[in-house]
């Protein structure tokens, strides 16, 4: 291909115009460059004889052409290299005799490109942080005409090279991972842009410590099974040969925390199924990069857990009456059960629908139940609960509290007065009513000095004394007696005369 340049001449004035050179132009050819100009005459005493041409300031020719516009190739010149050119117009001297010199006028130009050879032997030179470093033999053939080299890299599983540009035959590439297998090319390229032949080779990169594994996270779990996800490291991940994970309990027994599964996508680069396990159970999970030669990256610590199965409910429950106000209940727990997050026990009275609950995390398969009622029958149940929710079935028991003292009984009052008889009536105590099972009732003629007591086994308020005697002064005493009998009230007192007839 002909490349054509056209550069100002640099013409040099002298004081007298014997005639001049214009327009001096360079035609680049194959190992030569054609010259052309232009001649303006100038004064006709001098006579134009040739032109001598200086060609890269090292060897002249003499042309001659007497035409106003001349031309000429300059030949045998090296490819691929710029040269320069001075032409001097020579002019007979009519009136002194022999030759006088015209104004010089230069240019420079480059000769076609002639296609390189191939480079050879290419090499890797050092590696180090800054990158690898290749280094090749240049072409044999036309070596001036290589202006750069294109180095272009890849690795199997890329199908676009990445290619750089070098005036040197080194070059240090600091894409260049550890451990990689590449092809390389490296391709000559001329001052017009034109590739010769390639070098083709493939280059292994030095060995190297592969870095932890990147976004390294819990997928989908199972009951028996957790799946981990992760990328390849960021450092050296060429150098992985494959990797390593392990995994052991955080505690044997149980867990009281849930996990959420991270959803980030499925677009990782591995995948393991880590199983199988035991339900229920919390897992640290390491993941550690292992190199070609055996070298192992620091570990990444993953901490998950299995899925729950239904639980199974306690083997028994035992509810004991403590005091007139607790209970102590214990239980029996499955040793197999893994699922066990925490307990659900619950109690309600006989008095009211009102049903109190509590969560226990407790091991010890105790619990004492307070602030309760005295006297008051007890309904009390145990449910397990897996950390993800999840509730085993229910099982029962039942018991009272203990007896306390009823307190006094309140308003006790004569509603009727008879000659023979008179008509209490009295209210229920206001302290623990519940343990009240009856009440004594004594009436003392205070005018005979004689007393009768009787007993109700009934919470009846309203009661009849009979077979009383007529116009007589009565104290009526009344208390309030527990369900054993273990415990009475204080007497309350009223004093009534019956009428006469």
């Amino acid at each position: 291909m002909k490349i054509f340049l056209y550069l100002a001449a640099v013409a040099l004035c002298s004081a007298q115009d014997f005639g001049h050179i214009e327009n001096l132009q360079v035609t680049s050819g194959d190992g030569s460059i054609t010259l052309e100009w232009d001649f303006v005459a100038g004064d006709p005493t001098y006579k134009l004889h040739k032109y001598t041409i200086l060609t890269d300031n090292d060897f002249s020719t003499d042309l001659r052409c007497p035409a106003a516009h001349c031309t000429t190739i300059i030949d045998y010149l090296d490819a691929c290299k710029e040269h320069t050119f001075d032409v001097t117009p020579v002019f007979d001297d009519t009136v002194n005799g022999g030759s006088v010199n015209g104004d010089t006028s230069s240019i420079s130009g480059f000769t076609n490109d002639l296609p390189p050879s191939s480079p050879s032997n290419l090499r890797v030179l050092s590696e180090d942080d800054s990158g690898t470093t290749l280094q090749w033999d240049a072409p044999t053939k036309n070596p001036i005409c290589v202006q750069s080299y294109k180095v272009c890299y890849r690795l199997d599983k890329d199908p676009t090279p990445t290619c750089e540009t070098t005036e040197d035959t080194t070059i240090t590439l600091a894409g260049l991972q550890a451990c990689g297998e590449y092809h390389v090319t490296v391709t000559p390229v001329t001052p017009s842009d034109t590739e010769g032949p390639q070098l083709e080779q493939d280059v292994t990169t030095r060995d190297g410590v592969p870095g932890t594994p990147q976004d390294v996270k819990v997928g989908i779990t199972t009951q028996s099974t957790i799946e981990l996800e992760w990328n390849d490291p960021a450092i050296n991940p060429l150098c992985v040969q494959d990797y390593s994970i392990t995994y052991g309990e955080v505690e044997s027994r149980r867990r009281f925390s849930y996990h959420q599964v991270e959803d980030f996508g499925d677009d990782y680069d591995h995948h393991a199924n880590i199983g199988p396990l035991e339900p229920c159970t919390e897992y640290l999970i390491n993941i550690t990069s292992i190199g070609k030669k055996g070298q192992e990256s620091v570990s990444i610590s993953k901490q998950a857990a299995t899925n729950d199965t239904e639980p199974l409910p306690p083997k028994y429950v035992v509810v004991d009456t403590t005091s007139e106000d607790s209970i102590e209940v214990s239980w029996a727990e499955n040793e197999a059960d893994r699922c066990i997050g925490f307990y659900i026990i619950c109690w309600n009275d006989d008095q009211s629908a009102v049903e109190t609950c509590v969560n226990v995390t407790d091991t010890s398969g105790k619990y004492t139940i307070t602030d309760l009622l005295a006297c008051t029958h007890y309904d009390v149940s145990i449910t397990v609960v897996t950390p993800g929710g999840i509730h085993s079935e229910t099982v029962r028991n039942f018991t009272n509290t203990g007896e306390a003292a009823p307190g006094h009984v309140e308003g006790l009052s004569v509603v009727e007065v008879h000659p023979t008889s008179l008509k209490v009536y009295f209210e229920e105590p206001n302290s623990n009513p519940q343990c009240v099972a009856g009440y004594d009732i004594m009436e003392i003629d205070l005018d005979h000095n004689a007393h009768t007591t009787r007993r109700l086994n009934d919470k009846y308020r309203l009661d009849t004394i009979t077979g009383l005697e007529p116009c007589t002064d009565y104290e009526i005493k009344v208390r309030a007696f527990s369900k054993t009998g273990q415990y009475v009230s204080d007497w309350q007192v009223v004093d009534q005369k019956t009428s006469c007839e």
